[in-house]
């Protein structure tokens, strides 16, 4: 294959993130513990491409502190869900949240590394905390009775709306494409489910605004030339997501 061939970093980022969307979206229709793993595994791609995208200091604790709250916050959505038959499956993950910033803290004084940059370093590990928190959307939106709308629509509408963002137009043009584009995918997802089309477009639509919204985030740190980076690039709108699919989706679809 020759150079000017080669898939851009944003658009191998941009597979990935379809990927990982089609993974969440075939894991939802089967249940919520295959949900639960699919989630797992955007959580575990967010933590070890996310220090380097944001070139912290520390970065094995900080992919530590990530994974763990994404992990401990998924695990926590799929007891209560299948424990509680589905009802507020989100109901533990401010305090899942809460003791994951204190793990953040905790991890920067007890670096054996002088501390420099202790700032950044704390700052972008509860903000990666947070995003994989929000991975645990995806298992409340297959919990939910219309699991298979909403599980479709919303990744569905993160597949598209990832591709669009990696179009080689105007940055404007990219994001209109996105949510346009994620709101017509949402509409097939839910169709595809028996589920109402415009409730579908209108999760596709806040999905793929989420997307632009990371993607703009993003956009000014390091290059994510390298496979891990590039690796949290793609796995970080995916991540976000889970919340619109969680809660908007049980709101429209539920």
């Amino acid at each position: 294959m020759t150079p000017a061939r080669r898939a851009t970093p944003s658009a191998r980022s941009a597979l990935v993130a379809a990927g990982l969307a089609g993974l969440l979206a075939l894991a939802g229709l089967a249940g919520t513990a295959p949900s639960a793993a699919a989630a797992v595994v955007v959580v575990a791609a967010l933590a070890l491409g996310w220090p380097g995208l944001l070139l912290l200091p520390s970065p094995r604790g900080s992919a530590a502190v990530v994974g763990g709250a994404g992990v401990l916050a998924v695990l926590a959505t799929t007891a209560t869900a299948l424990l509680d038959g589905g009802h507020a499956p989100l109901r533990p993950l401010p305090a899942v949240l809460a003791l994951a910033v204190l793990g953040a803290f905790t991890h920067q004084m007890l670096r054996r590394d002088l501390r420099p940059r202790v700032v950044d370093g704390l700052s972008g590990a509860v903000t990666g905390l947070l995003v994989a928190g929000m991975a645990s959307g995806w298992v409340a939106a297959a919990s939910d009775a219309s699991a298979g709308a909403s599980t479709s629509a919303a990744a569905a509408a993160v597949a598209v709306a990832a591709l669009a963002v990696a179009l080689p137009v105007p940055r404007p043009a990219g994001a209109l494409a996105a949510v346009v584009g994620g709101a017509a995918a949402g509409a097939g997802g839910a169709l595809l489910a028996g589920a109402a089309a415009v409730a579908g477009a209108e999760l596709g639509a806040a999905a793929g605004a989420v997307v632009v919204l990371v993607a703009l985030v993003l956009a000014p740190l390091a290059p994510a030339s390298r496979a891990l980076p590039s690796l949290g690039r793609a796995a970080a709108p995916v991540a976000a997501a889970g919340a619109v699919a969680g809660l908007l989706g049980r709101v429209l679809l539920g």
